[in-house]
């Protein structure tokens, strides 16, 4: 049985996206001593290593996960361990909990596969009973709203 893990960035007051649905207010503001802190690459590094399917929440989380991190390997300013992470993400096998991301924005990363949100718990409780790594949820909080001892 794989085991269910969930990394989401989350604000002091339990936020995780804007009143828009984004995710882009959470990273409007960073401390400055925290440029240059390369710990939350590290352990999504470290989490991403020990997952062999990664579940993304929503189409606003699918796309913005997919047009950063296939960006990545052709941006000279990105750190080491971004480049990292995108080598491990970018061939990863997907899984999109959506009712309105379509197939054919999909590409470049076809590996990926959309659950409608009614069929998730199912979907996802099927996944674990497989043999293999890790489930990784990243992104968004639909998959969440699945029982996670599914």
């Amino acid at each position: 049985m794989r085991n269910l893990i969930v990394t989401n960035v989350v604000s002091l007051d339990g936020f995780y996206e804007g009143k828009d649905r984004s995710l882009d207010a959470l990273f409007e503001y960073f401390h400055e001593v925290y440029y240059g802190d390369e710990s939350f690459d590290l352990y999504a590094a470290e989490r991403l290593r020990a997952a062999d399917i990664l579940l993304l929440s929503g189409r606003a989380a699918f796309l913005g996960f997919r047009d950063y991190w296939s960006g990545v390997p052709h941006n000279p300013d990105a750190t080491a361990i971004r480049r990292e992470i995108a080598r491990l993400m970018n061939p990863m096998e997907k899984v999109v909990v959506s009712d309105h991301l379509a197939a054919e924005e999909l590409a470049p990363w076809e590996n990926t596969r959309i659950i409608r949100l009614a069929d998730a718990h199912r979907e996802i409780a099927a996944l674990k009973q497989q043999v293999g790594k890790d489930l990784l949820i990243l992104g968004g909080a639909h998959a969440l709203e699945c029982p996670a001892g599914s």
